[in-house]
């Protein structure tokens, strides 16, 4: 896995994620999750409460994007990678709640960090800073 660094951390506790999905059209869908937490050095994590768009597309594709920015700095990160839904009843479910401090909800999806990606106003913006698994090309 990719290693988040303890600047990415702190831009998750301080800033507004979003998590981005595409449906099996490929059209993209974009939305903040309020409760996206650090999981671990390795993967990031939330707590599913409406079951929409997002999560259906998560579910049929296994396959997430999550950026995390700061204004004032105007930089910040893209995360990508693989999306392991715990639904609730599962021993997987009741060890993520535990571990992320979360409260109930529909599933709790915890993202393995695979790739990061630099997002700044530079010419470095979209340079890849951490690879684990290589995303494809073309």
């Amino acid at each position: 896995m990719a290693k988040l660094t303890s600047e990415m951390k702190e831009l998750f506790a301080s800033e507004f994620p979003f998590l981005a999905t595409a449906d099996k059209n490929g059209n993209p869908k974009v939305g903040p999750k309020g409760s996206f937490k650090v999981y671990d050095d390795e993967h990031l994590a939330y707590v599913e409460w409406t079951g929409k768009e997002a999560f259906a597309n998560l579910k049929a594709s296994g396959k997430a994007a999550v950026a995390v920015a700061s204004k004032p700095k105007n930089a910040g990160f893209r995360f990508e990678g693989a999306a392991h839904i715990y639904y609730p009843n599962s021993p997987e479910y009741t060890e993520a709640k535990e571990k992320g401090g979360f409260g109930d909800g529909i599933a709790i999806v915890v993202i393995d960090v695979e790739r990061i990606y630099q997002l700044k106003a530079s010419a470095q913006s979209g340079d890849l800073l951490d690879e684990s698994v290589p995303a494809r090309r073309g």
